[in-house]
């Protein structure tokens, strides 16, 4: 990451392991004479320092801090041209003596949705690419700017290559990590080598214009903001005023907003600027006055004056617009070259200029030599090949704005047509880069196209932020399509595709997320298209099932099975009875639950269904189907096969090597063994699922695990530990889904076990209080049991009420065909009637029950059940 920071000697060629060929290998010698980008490239951009003395102060005091190894974060703010690049500049010539490494981060606007597009321009700077690169040269050129990093693991280095779209080959190790684990193991990589170049020395990080960040770059930064205060890094932010941090609040973070110039600073100003060339006071009251302290209107206008065609009555330009556009003017054919380049964007490398622009190669050297010359861009002294950077992104602006519309249009598309002709490394790797392009030129079609690749590129890394970015755009695009079918297929897929990814970052419940599904409904029902209208209804039913609305995910679980049986295409329906048996499980519908999923059992085929799983909700149809037989079976009493069954899903989920299949077995198989009460075998299996949820980075895999790993504990040998971690895991536990009331019936015996009875009431009548349907819901009939029980325990004189709320749970669970839940509520009665010398009250309802108990029935509350019928 550090490029150019240092000098090398080459030791030439060696053969490395993985690479076919010989690679160029370097030695570091020293550091490079040039500390930073600023110091020589950026010379061009920096006029006088004038004012600024306080805040200088503060940023030299903040970095003296961080050298001693206190972490610092600047965020400086200011308008457009208020001098934020400038105090940046001379922040590094205040340091030039001191020994440290630096990065720079440069935000884009054009790259506001190219994740980790910053940090992936600072590694192509560094290992020197060119737009020209073959894969292979740029394995060569990574590995070539890697080999200087000690210790380096063969896995970082895959990760790298990676994040720079280079494919691994035989070089490096494949990245055998899901998505999400890629992108959370890519980010730690990075956070970890910047801290590591502290231990060596200072480090100074420059994020510049993070109004025009990419969310997967602030994930970035505030993963290396949280573990900054005990390294010596310094992390210096600028951006414009409209973006709001999300990085103050802690005490090593300092805010800074500039202010505009005083008159004396103007005129100062303004008089370091002209050097030589002595202005009338007149004039200079003039550009003071129309300036309002703006560093950069105050540089612009006076160098509009000083290059005047009139010097001996020279205007003043009324606007900094009209004073670019006057210098832009006396540019003469180079202002073309500035136009096409403005077209590409604030950065521009003179290989695509070249490729674009219809001068011959002569006329465009020259031009870009007339705009340096002329302080309008500069070159950027870090870049592998000629590259270029307009001073300011106004003066791309004006220039830009400049320009007709159709002249415009059709630079657009010359710019968008070099990149996927010759420069197809850049399509391949920045789709996005040329959906813009194609999109400014008018042409839809193509837009759509490319915004859809980005965003399929996008979420297949889990950036998720970015891919619904594109997939808005490229919507957007496909709306400017003429009408047709061919239009209304490509909205169907596009929607199909912004709705997982909606999910993920705004949540089921969003309202947009279901009209995206209500429209592809809508869109592929026009079309007779049966698979679309599937997918859309099964988004309509997970949005329903996870925002807990039992009944709407019923009705929806219900469509599918129609649209399943109606289409030819099996998986579908095996998928509908997926949906259908899931919904009955958490309504308490034994019944349809238990034949749904013995339905899916017979259906499932590992080798003809096992990509569904990461298609339909996150979990292989097969391994759900074994578990929820296993969950009816368990309820129904069945305690022996349905561990049978337990044993099935574990190990047809171990067989996939699918990380989210084996999650979800052990997640049920926690839950059945813990309906079960056998707390001794639910412990290593919640151990388990928390080993995995770690590894993998399943936040709320992990948090059930945790309420359930409590459970055993607390109702075993260790309450007081099992209760501390239940309480800690409840909050994020009961956020998660439709087992909400579950996990409030385990909080609430623990509690009770702990003998804190009022407290186990008070969440177990939280939760019936959202029972909306009554009796429905999984689970329900133990919150009634247990609330009935603890009742007894707080206020023995309160019986009837006691009395009442377990006779609910014997009735909730015999229409839920819940027998394990019927017959604890059972015994529980008994017991309370023999307590109250009304044993028979109790006895004869449990003495039916237990005659007319399923076949198989063997769970242990059967011995506890007889036992009191015998006494």
């Amino acid at each position: 990451m550090l490029g150019r920071q240092f000098d090398y000697q080459s030791l030439g060629e060696r053969t490395l392991k993985g690479f076919a060929k010989p690679v160029q290998v370097w030695r570091v010698l020293r550091e490079a004479a040039v500390a930073s980008r600023f110091a020589a490239g950026h010379a061009a951009r920096t006029g006088p320092f004038i004012g600024r003395v306080q805040e200088m102060g503060l940023l030299l005091d903040r970095w003296r801090l961080a050298k001693e190894g206190e972490g610092q974060v600047i965020f400086l703010s200011g308008e457009p041209g208020m001098g934020k690049s400038r105090i940046v500049d001379a922040l590094f010539e205040r340091i030039v003596d001191d020994s440290y490494y630096h990065l720079i981060f440069q935000c884009s606007p054009y790259h506001t949705n190219s994740a980790l597009h910053p940090v992936i321009r600072q590694f192509e700077r560094s290992a020197g690419f060119t737009l020209e690169d073959s894969a292979a040269i740029k394995l060569e050129k990574l590995e070539a700017l890697l080999s200087a990093t000690d210790n380096l693991s063969d896995s970082t280095r895959s990760l790298f290559a990676d994040l720079l779209s280079i494919p691994l080959d035989d070089c490096y190790p494949p990245l055998d990590l899901a998505p999400a684990q890629r992108k959370a193991a890519t980010i730690a990589a990075i956070v970890h080598q910047l801290t590591r170049l502290a231990e060596q020395k200072p480090v100074l990080f420059v994020l510049e214009d993070a109004h025009w960040i990419d969310p997967t770059t602030q994930e970035l930064v505030t993963r290396l903001i949280d573990g900054i205060a005990a390294t010596r890094v310094l992390t210096f932010i600028t951006a414009r005023p409209e973006f709001l941090s999300p990085w103050t609040g802690r005490d090593y973070v300092t805010s800074l907003a500039l202010s505009r110039l005083s008159k004396t600073q103007c005129t100062e100003l303004i008089a370091g600027v002209a050097a030589a060339q002595a202005l009338r006071p007149a004039l200079v009251e003039d550009i003071v006055a129309k300036t309002g302290g703006v560093p950069l209107f105050i540089e612009e206008l006076t160098k509009a004056v000083m290059e005047s065609t009139t010097p001996d009555r020279p205007a003043v330009p009324a606007t900094l617009q009209d004073s670019l556009m006057a210098r832009l003017d006396r540019l003469g054919p180079a202002k073309e070259i500035a136009q096409v380049a403005s077209v590409i964007g604030q950065q521009f490398s003179y290989a695509l200029l070249e490729a674009v622009t219809p001068a011959s190669a002569g006329d465009v050297a020259t031009g870009i030599a007339r705009l340096v010359d002329a302080g309008l861009a500069f070159p950027q002294s870090q870049a592998s090949e000629p590259s270029y950077s307009f001073k300011h992104a106004l003066m791309r602006d004006v220039a830009y704005d400049n320009l007709l519309r159709a002249r415009r249009q059709q630079i657009h598309e010359r710019v968008a047509r070099a990149l996927e002709e010759r420069f197809p490394a850049v399509a391949e790797g920045e789709p996005e880069l040329l959906a813009q392009h194609f999109a400014q030129a008018g042409l839809a079609d193509l837009a759509c196209t490319y915004y859809e690749r980005a965003g399929d590129r996008a979420a297949a890394r889990s950036n998720f932020a970015e891919a619904v970015a594109h997939f808005r755009a490229a919507l957007t695009q496909a709306g400017q399509l003429t009408e047709s079918p061919d239009q209304s297929r490509r909205e169907l897929a596009l929607l199909l595709k912004l709705g997982p990814g909606l999910a993920i970052l705004k949540g089921q419940q969003d309202p947009e997320l279901e009209a995206v599904y209500e429209r592809a409904c809508k869109v592929g029902t026009t079309l007779s298209d049966q698979a679309g209208v599937f997918k859309a209804t099964w988004g309509l039913w997970y949005t329903a099932i996870v925002g807990r609305n039992l009944e709407k995910a019923r009705d929806r679980a219900q469509e599918l099975v129609t649209l399943g049986r109606q289409s030819s295409d099996a998986d579908l329906l095996l998928e509908a009875f997926h949906c259908r048996w899931s919904t009955a499980f958490f309504r308490g519908d034994v019944g349809t639950a238990f034949k749904d999923s013995r339905e899916g059992v017979a259906r499932y085929d590992r080798a003809q269904h096992s990509w569904m799983g990461p298609v339909f909700g996150g979990h292989d149809p097969g391994v759900c189907a074994h578990c929820i037989q296993a969950m009816t079976l368990c309820l129904s009493g069945s305690v022996g096969q349905a561990k049978t069954c337990l044993d099935q899903s574990l190990s047809l989920a171990d067989t996939l090597k699918h990380p989210h299949s084996l999650a979800h077995a052990l997640q049920n198989a926690a839950i059945m063994l813990q309906v079960a009460g056998d707390h001794e075998a639910l412990a290593p299996i919640a151990q388990r699922a928390i080993e995995l949820a770690d590894k993998y980075n399943f936040p709320p895999q992990r948090a059930h695990a945790l309420i359930l790993s409590g459970w055993a504990r607390a109702v075993g040998q260790d309450s007081d530990a099992g209760l501390e971690l239940i309480e800690a895991e409840y909050a994020r536990a009961v956020a998660i889904g439709p087992l909400f009331r579950y996990y409030a019936a385990l909080l609430a015996e623990a509690r009770a076990k702990f003998g804190k009875v009022p407290e186990a009431l008070t969440v177990l009548r939280g939760a019936l209080d959202t029972v909306t349907e009554p009796g429905i819901g999984f689970c329900v009939p133990e919150l009634y049991r247990l609330q009935g029980t603890y009742l007894l325990r707080l206020t023995p004189n309160n019986q009837e009420e006691a009395m009442s709320s377990l006779q609910m749970a014997v009735d909730i669970a015999k229409q839920q065909k819940a027998a394990l839940f019927q017959l604890k509520a059972a015994i529980d009665i008994a017991n309370a009637a023999s307590s109250m010398g009304q044993p028979e009250r109790g006895l004869k309802p449990l003495r039916d029950l237990c005659a007319n108990l399923p076949e198989g029935f063997d769970a242990p509350q059967l011995a506890e059940a007889k036992q009191l019928l015998s006494s």
